[in-house]
């Protein structure tokens, strides 16, 4: 039997280990096992079939088109907001009245600082959102590319050539399909 030293606490002041031959073997396998597994996984999770990618494809247009609808939107309405609270502290007007003893009294101007702050925040998050949905179109333009690619690597037809071989009977080869795709945008 063959024994291998490793540094593990064995009491306070030493250190030993040993492993068998057997214990090393099953360690190979659990490390192979491992790695096939990993493998195997990053290969089944590399993309997905043309329909899945078209609809995600679908969802992120949608998303950019949504966030492209309401950026501008709420940009608008923030704008107006600030318009409106900068207007109404200028144009503002003291109220005056006399008191029960006659005395002559001035109410100063309401200030608007709730609506330029949140007009100032409402046109920040709009312009904000506008530009967020550039992420969604870029990502909808790469699955849709991703989907046609993966639409060419399953396109294959199964044609039946008369070979040599068991004469003219299921003889059968791979014929690619091959297309033109020319990108108009971007």
């Amino acid at each position: 039997m063959i024994f291998f030293r490793f540094l593990v606490p064995l009491n306070r002041f030493s250190y030993i280990f040993d492993l068998s031959k057997t214990k090393i073997m099953h360690m190979k396998t659990l490390f192979t096992i491992l790695t096939l597994l990993l493998v195997t996984s990053t290969a089944f999770a590399q993309g997905g079939d043309y329909d899945e990618l078209m609809q995600k494809s679908r969802r992120a247009r949608t998303t950019s088109t949504i966030m492209v609808a309401t950026g501008p939107v709420i940009a608008a309405a923030g704008i107006g907001t600030l318009i409106y609270g900068l207007l109404q502290n200028e144009i503002g007007e003291s109220d005056y009245y006399y008191d029960q003893n006659g005395n002559y009294i001035e109410i100063p101007a309401k200030k608007h600082t709730t609506e330029i702050v949140v007009g100032a925040a409402a046109a920040a998050a709009g312009i904000a959102l506008a530009l967020t949905s550039i992420h969604f179109s870029n990502k909808a333009s790469d699955l849709k590319r991703e989907a046609r690619k993966a639409k060419l690597k399953a396109s294959t037809d199964h044609i039946s050539i008369p070979g040599l071989q068991n004469g003219f009977a299921n003889n059968r080869a791979r014929q690619f399909k091959v297309s033109l795709v020319i990108p108009l945008g971007r």
